[in-house]
């Protein structure tokens, strides 16, 4: 908005001096100020989604995967010339860009009187670069079937190697029968399926380089002199005031069965979408699917983020932490980086983190210790889950170990048991001890006393000494 806000203050100052020089409004492009001052006074919300007339719609962001509209996304339409960029995925997938092509008569035969077209002519000589500008800018059918003829021999051929190609990629709702869009009941896709194949199409740099190009300028031929040639996706066309910054890609379509169509890939302040509109109505005219597109493209860039919304590093939150020297509270970090899509302005405080451990931790502790994982989401969404660790240390407090350990009633009776056992071994030692003693003092009461006797006995029968 500020942007937007400074855009419009310098139209406003330069529509004053222009007044003031004798000048007019017309010194300014026509509408200009108009269209800065509708931009400006416009607020983009991520709860509120625009209003599109057409049947089925389908913006999501290519980097995450996130969903950020889905009308009737599943539901089957008509791809009308949508068609083309799988005609495009194919033909750089198989051929070179200098490769020579002869366009042929059968190739201008499959078309119709009213079909879009650039003009070649049979007997032709252009490359598969130019033909491809021609299939994705005028979105010209005999270049269709011109590029199918090269690549797979008939164009029965090709078709066969677009469904083979759309359930590569996981379409489910998708089934064509002609290279280029023109109506059959059975050429059918849905809105989700065809931002599946812009996806792949726009992996391409030379499709992002051609298709996103406003105009095309085609080299003189054996059959025609030198010209430019003009796309239809007036988004990417900076002259046109449905132009909108930050289109990369895309291809419109058109029958009268199916409506309005376009599918277009944008990049802007790391935000990597896709959208496609189908079945907008012919009633709003030729530029419907093209308005629908830029109301949802506008939304989609500047409502929502895609960023790094938590950084490997960061604290999460904190854990409490049982008999630490070091204090009760530990901070939690996450290990791995998140990237997600959410409504912009979306910062770390509007996440929730829910750890997978339950009660507090304990000491001892070491920094960047894994401490189990951390669930991320937003507003109830999950966005990931992943490692938990410990941002410092924290030491154990050995008092505070003894009390814990102690508080226990089992430890309690056990260290009651073990004191009663002591007192019992240190008197039942103490009591062995005095009758050991008493033991020997008896022994030795009964040695003195037998040597008493002997000394008695001995002198009883001892020899009396003569008389001289």
């Amino acid at each position: 908005m500020h942007r937007f806000a400074k855009r419009l203050a310098s139209a406003s100052l330069a529509l004053l001096v222009a007044l003031v020089a004798g000048g007019t409004a017309s010194a300014l492009p026509a509408g200009a100020v108009v269209a800065l001052a509708d931009e400006a006074s416009q607020a983009y919300s991520a709860d509120q989604a625009p209003e599109l007339s057409a049947q089925a719609a389908y913006l999501y962001d290519r980097t995450t995967g996130t969903v950020l509209l889905d009308k009737n996304a599943d539901e089957r339409h008509y791809p009308a010339s949508m068609t083309k960029i799988m005609t495009a995925l194919i033909t750089l997938e198989h051929a070179n860009l200098t490769d020579e092509v002869t366009v042929e008569q059968s190739d201008l035969d499959m078309i119709t009187v009213d079909s879009s077209n650039a003009g070649l002519k049979a007997g032709e000589k252009t490359t598969v670069e130019n033909l491809l500008a021609c299939l994705l800018l005028p979105s010209a059918n005999e270049s269709a079937y011109t590029l199918a003829r090269h690549v797979a021999g008939d164009y029965q051929s090709f078709v066969n190697m677009m469904n083979d190609k759309a359930a590569e990629l996981g379409c489910t709702g998708t089934h064509f029968v002609n290279p280029c869009g023109l109506h059959d009941d059975d050429h059918y896709t849905t809105a989700h399926d065809m931002a599946l194949i812009l996806t792949a199409a726009s992996q391409n740099a030379d499709f992002v380089r051609i298709s996103g190009s406003a105009t095309w300028d085609l080299p003189e031929t054996n059959m025609n002199p030198a010209r430019t040639i003009k796309n239809t996706n007036l988004l990417v066309n900076a002259e046109s005031s449905l132009h909108l910054e930050g289109v990369t890609c895309g291809k419109t379509g058109y029958t009268g069965d199916a409506g309005r169509c376009l599918a277009a890939g944008a990049f802007k302040d790391g935000l990597d979408v896709v959208g496609v509109v189908m079945a907008a109505p012919e009633s709003e005219g030729s530029a419907a699917a093209i308005s629908n597109m830029h109301d949802l493209l506008s939304w989609g860039l500047s409502a929502w983020q895609t960023t790094s919304i938590v950084n490997a590093g960061d604290v999460l939150g904190a854990s409490a932490v049982r008999l630490s020297k070091d204090g009760e509270k530990l901070n939690v970090s996450a290990a791995d980086a998140i990237v997600a899509t959410l409504p912009a302005g979306t910062t770390e405080d509007d996440l929730d983190v829910a750890f997978s451990w339950q009660g507090p931790l304990t000491a001892p502790v070491e920094a960047g210790e894994p401490l189990g994982t951390a669930a991320v989401s937003f507003q109830g969404r999950e966005l990931a889950t992943i490692g938990a660790v410990a941002a410092f240390g924290m030491r154990l407090s050995i008092p505070a170990f003894v009390m814990d350990w102690l508080s226990d009633p089992i430890h309690m009776v056990i260290v009651v048991v073990a004191l009663v056992a002591l007192f019992v071994l240190v008197g039942l030692l103490a009591s062995r001890g005095s009758r050991r003693r008493q033991r020997d003092l008896r022994r030795e009461h009964d040695r003195r006393r037998a040597q008493a006797a002997g000394r008695r006995v001995g002198a009883h029968y001892a020899t009396p000494r003569k008389k001289r």
